[in-house]
């Protein structure tokens, strides 16, 4: 009887002080494990989530930039030299002044250099030391009295084809002579038989300028029209122009905007290099950026933070400025 109680005694003894030990530390290597785990679990994480958002907006920079930069030189069937103002044309809020004016034609296409806050009066917040770019264009989405595909088309010279104006647009009204820009809210010229612009087309008329804006924190690419869209992180922007010399339809040389001096020489560029420093908008502490980057003829020290940065480039054939050169020489 007292043996059998014995056994019974021994099974249900608790762990021995070693056993114990050994249980803490075998349980204390698990949690660092699983700890460790997830601390690089994380930090992978977040890795990849940095890099793929600079690919997106890098992605989504170069997009905004190439689009804008197919359409230079572009004004329909006519030369911009023959596109006169409307006299009823509003004034622009906050428009630039000189070269950089919504509406002044003569300098459709140029860059210049942000030396500090103010590189054109209507721009107070650049970055130093970046890009800007200029482009003044007619988008190509026509509008017509009536469908230019059907004869039977009925024809009372008011543009309304495939849609009426809008009235927060500005349009360009051409004929293979001349045109008029005009107030897309105001009534546009009649185009029928007789006209002074018979058989006209209306095209929307873009203005943009590209720069980095210094938001106080991480830059941001900006595009100024009648508001600015934004592209957070983009650090810096440089450009290479490639100029045609010799008026043979090919670029012969790749320089910066302060080899260009005058609207002629930049209607001579037929290329457009863009180089964009992007960085992440989070710091990722366990990361160092120690390199420096190579924009162009432009070269941008280490930051020595904790920023992923992403180093893209593109290079634009500006084709209507090549035709337009060809049919030229």
């Amino acid at each position: 009887m007292s043996s059998h109680r014995m056994g019974r005694h021994s099974a249900c003894a608790g762990f021995s002080l070693i056993e114990l030990l050994v249980s803490i530390l075998l349980g204390m290597i698990v949690v660092g494990g699983a700890a460790t785990l997830y601390v690089v679990s994380k930090r992978s994480f977040n890795e990849t989530e940095q890099v793929a958002n600079l690919a997106d907006n890098a992605r989504f920079s170069l997009t905004l930039l190439e689009n804008s930069l197919r359409h230079v030189g572009f004004f329909g069937p006519a030369d911009p030299d023959e596109i006169i103002l409307d006299a009823d044309l509003g004034t622009v809020a906050g428009d630039c002044s000189g070269n950089a004016a919504a509406y002044s034609f003569d300098w459709h296409f140029f860059g210049l250099a942000a030396t500090d806050a103010t590189p054109l009066d209507c721009i107070d917040d650049a970055l130093a030391n970046t890009d800007v770019l200029v482009i003044k264009h007619l988008a190509p989405a026509p509008r017509y009295d009536a469908d230019p595909a059907d004869p039977s088309a009925v024809r009372d010279g008011v543009i309304s084809f495939p849609g009426a104006l809008s009235g927060t647009d500005t349009y360009a009204i051409l004929t293979s002579e001349t045109g008029l820009l005009f107030d897309g809210a105001d009534s546009g010229p009649p185009v029928g038989a007789g006209d002074l612009y018979a058989n006209g087309t209306a095209f929307p008329y873009r203005f943009s300028i590209f720069y980095v804006r210094d938001t106080g924190g991480v830059p941001a690419l900006s595009r100024k029209i009648l508001q600015w869209d934004l592209v957070e992180g983009v650090q810096n922007m440089q450009f290479l122009y490639g100029v045609d010399e010799d008026a043979d339809g090919e670029p012969d040389r790749y320089v910066n905007e302060s080899s260009i001096a005058t609207a002629e020489q930049w209607r001579r560029v037929l290329v457009v290099r863009a180089f964009l420093l992007l960085q992440s908008v989070a710091e990722d502490v366990g990361y160092v950026d120690d390199r420096s980057y190579q924009l162009g003829d432009t070269a941008v020290p280490a930051a020595n933070d904790n920023r992923r940065r992403l180093l893209v480039r593109t290079q634009t054939v500006l084709r209507n400025q090549r035709l337009r050169n060809r049919g030229g020489a």
